[in-house]
């Protein structure tokens, strides 16, 4: 039996207790003295509630992921997203597995189909397709992108402080007579990138890291290196190695701003992976050949579905629609 004293613990202990009542209620052997029980610790206060809701809808879309899975995997026709694992892996505890102090599925989900107990807990965060302006300080905007999670941090030196959780910011210092005293320092994984009069553009997704400056120069300290980066140049990085310095196309780069997407001799795999960013649901390729495929295409955020016709067209490919929007190319 599942119990638990009713008082607000940690965002590990909730999730843990609620994910135990999942699995629990999906044994079909729940009795209805464990209902009243299950009722009554969720009344007990709204930090239960938010963890069971949030464990069930993982749940939820888990079973709709793996359905799929099997289904392409009986075809031999999806490589590309073998890392989903069967309703074993979460009913024996594999995924249930803490990472960080946080179960393994709060801390990634798999395919990105919901945001980490990370991201939700942002001070700013923006959902599928949501793009949003915000002032961070005197003269300095932030442009949030799609499914981008922002979170103040406590400021040092009188610097202004922030962590770019996840998704892609573009930051605008306007130009002042005066040059600001203290920087604008934006965390990203491993590194900061700091700045005190520039407009440059800061990536995070499971890929790493990418810092390009549009204008003025930013800093980047990673790994106990800094590199500055100068206008119309950009820069990789993953955990506490910095890549080379490449040039920055802002046409490309800040496309996004203006309500495009634009690629340019791009591989499948890559031009499938930002559009996934971009709408519900997961777009998934048959095999490893398609996705090596290239194409220079611009496509329109607010009809981003129509992407999936025109590269259908384009390469001559079957679009089979899945449950829990979930579209198969091959």
């Amino acid at each position: 039996m599942i119990s638990d004293s009713g008082t607000p613990g940690s965002s590990n202990e909730a999730m843990d207790i609620a994910r135990d009542w999942i699995v629990r209620l999906r044994s079909k052997e729940v009795t209805q003295s464990e209902l009243d029980e299950l009722a009554r610790w969720r009344a007990a206060s709204e930090h239960n509630r938010r963890a069971f809701a949030l464990v069930k809808m993982q749940w939820d879309l888990f079973k709709t992921a793996t359905t799929v899975l099997e289904q392409a995997e009986a075809k031999q026709s999806v490589n590309a997203v073998k890392m989903a694992v069967t309703r074993r892996a979460w009913l024996g505890g594999a995924l249930a597995a803490s990472v960080g102090g946080v179960g393994y599925f709060a801390v990634r989900p798999p395919l990105g189909l919901w945001p980490s107990v990370a991201e939700l807990n942002a001070d700013h965060r923006t959902g599928v397709g949501e793009r949003r302006q915000i002032d961070v300080d005197a003269g300095i905007s932030i442009d949030m992108n799609t499914r981008t999670s922002l979170a103040s941090l406590n400021q040092a030196d009188g610097a202004r402080r922030l962590e770019l959780i996840n998704g892609e910011i573009a930051v605008t210092m306007a130009q002042t007579a005066v040059p600001r005293e203290r920087p604008l320092v934006v965390v990203a994984g491993a590194g900061r990138v700091s700045a005190t009069r520039a407009t440059f553009n800061l990536r995070s997704d499971q890929d790493g890291m990418s810092v390009a400056c549009l204008d003025g120069t930013v800093e980047l300290a990673c790994g106990g290196k800094t590199l500055t980066v100068m206008a119309r140049q950009r820069v990789d990085y993953a955990g506490n190695v910095i890549g080379r310095v490449a040039a920055a196309d802002d046409r490309i780069v800040a496309a996004w701003r203006r309500g495009l997407i634009v690629f340019e001799n791009r591989p499948l795999t890559q031009v499938v992976a930002e559009i996934n960013r971009y709408r519900r649901g997961y777009i998934m390729l048959a095999n490893d050949r398609i996705g090596e495929l290239s194409m220079d295409a611009t496509f329109r955020l607010d009809r981003i579905d129509d992407a999936v016709t025109k590269i259908a067209e384009l390469f001559d490919l079957r679009v089979r629609s899945l449950p829990g929007g979930l579209v198969l190319l091959g």
